[in-house]
């Protein structure tokens, strides 16, 4: 055998981790939208940021991240992928849609009920009551916070009441 088959046979990569290869590539997705979309604008420097900062930092830090966790899947054993379940995602994808499309005519707080109904039923061991306590509980945090804390003018209620 030649030493450069030899040297083939040992450099050969092997994806021992295919969930951290798979998360790494979805990092590494993320931060090129992110640094295609703020190429445009300014960056400024760190005492005074422009636009594009903000964007081309996560970028850089996602990408960090994401290329960290392909060489980690090539060394590092770890689980296989599993099984993608497409109607709980739907469910899910479905909720935050309504949320955009909700958020305006009926306010925070209905938008946020709904969808978080819509989600429970993306699980199999959600329970009514518990959903509903949970909607409750994340519409009054959310409204805390984000309009009472963060003074974000978002409707709260229904525009017609």
């Amino acid at each position: 055998m030649t030493a450069a088959r030899v040297l083939w046979l040992n450099c050969r990569m092997t994806i021992r981790a295919p969930k951290d290869f798979w998360s790494g590539i979805m990092f590494i997705a993320f931060a090129a939208t992110a640094m295609l979309a703020a190429r445009g604008y300014s960056l400024g420097s760190a005492g005074k940021m422009g636009p594009g900062y903000f964007p081309m930092a996560l970028g850089g830090t996602l990408g960090l991240i994401g290329a960290i966790l392909v060489v980690r899947s090539l060394f590092a054993p770890g689980e296989p992928v599993g099984r993608i379940h497409v109607l709980p995602l739907s469910i899910i994808a479905t909720g935050v849609a309504l949320f955009g499309i909700m958020l305006e005519p009926l306010g925070l707080v209905v938008a946020l009920i709904v969808v978080m109904l819509v989600a429970a039923f993306a699980g199999r061991d959600s329970r009514p009551l518990e959903a509903v306590a949970l909607a409750v509980a994340l519409a009054a945090f959310s409204v805390g916070i984000f309009v009472v804390a963060l003074r974000l003018p978002l409707p709260i209620w229904p525009s017609f009441l």
